[in-house]
Formats: structure tokens, sequence, C-alpha cells
């Protein structure tokens, strides 16, 4: 086994919180008398709230999709350029709020982390095990920048 993975450990396991939904949890209750609309609407909420997960290691940073087919991005920590802090005025309201993360990944520059709660919690955990990831590469941030 890799002596990387060895020492890689999970920060943190997240998946998107219910009240970052808030319109479609209304909507999904209002229209539940009408022809099952409502149902399926509070269907859509369930799949988007069980079918993702993020999960933070000291080494990298994984967005899977899927129930069934599952989809993984993946982020080595190491590339990671900028992590950001997206919320709208009710998200505010719901303390919930989207982390966006950009990367020199060339699949995945931009990866968004939707419906966290304390998204602000999650971003700076994000910097710190990324600015970590970095020292433990032996890189300098000019060194990142310039590459």
């Amino acid at each position: 086994m890799d002596e990387n993975l060895q020492e890689e450990t999970t920060i943190f396991e997240l998946k998107p919180a219910a009240r970052a939904h808030l319109g479609l949890l209304l909507w999904g209750i209002a229209l539940l008398p009408a022809l099952g609309l409502g149902l399926i609407l509070l269907l859509r909420l369930w799949y988007l709230i069980a079918s993702t997960r993020y999960r933070l290691t000291t080494q990298r940073l994984f967005v899977q999709k899927g129930l069934v087919a599952k989809h993984l991005e993946e982020v080595e920590l190491f590339r990671v350029k900028d992590v950001m802090l997206s919320q709208g005025v009710l998200d505010r309201i719901l303390r919930v709020g989207t982390v966006v993360v950009l990367s020199t990944d060339d699949t995945a520059p931009r990866l968004e982390l939707a419906g966290l709660r304390n998204p602000l919690d999650a971003k700076e955990k994000i910097r710190g095990a990324f600015r970590s990831a970095r020292q433990r590469e032996g890189m300098r941030t000019g060194e990142f920048i310039a590459s």
C-alpha cells in the first residue's frame, strides 16, 4: 500500500442540508393534493440530499453524486488555488451556503459543495487542509502560482 494513502485521514464528511432546498420542500408540501406533483417534488428533494456526499481528507476533496450510478470527482488538495463561499439572502437566513473550490485539476477545475450547513466552517477546514497539503508537498505559494 502506498505510504501516502496510509497517512490520509478524513477531516469531514458532509451532505446537503434539507433547508438548503426550502423552496422545493414548500412547493412539494403545497402541491401534495394536486395529482401527486407535490410527492414528485418531495422525492426530488430526498434524492438531492441522499445522493450527494462531500468528503475532505488530509490529501483530497471528494464530491460523490448518485445513488445507483455513481459519479465521483476528486481533487488533490495541493492543486487547490482558491476556496470561496457563496450565500444568498435566504441562504444566510437558513445558515446554509455553497463552498466553491477552484483548482488546477484538469478534470475538476471547479467543485461546488452546495447546500452545506455552516459553510464558513467547511470553507475554513478546506483552506487549512490545502495549506497543509502544500507544505507536505514542499510547495510555496509563489511556486504554485508560477506553475
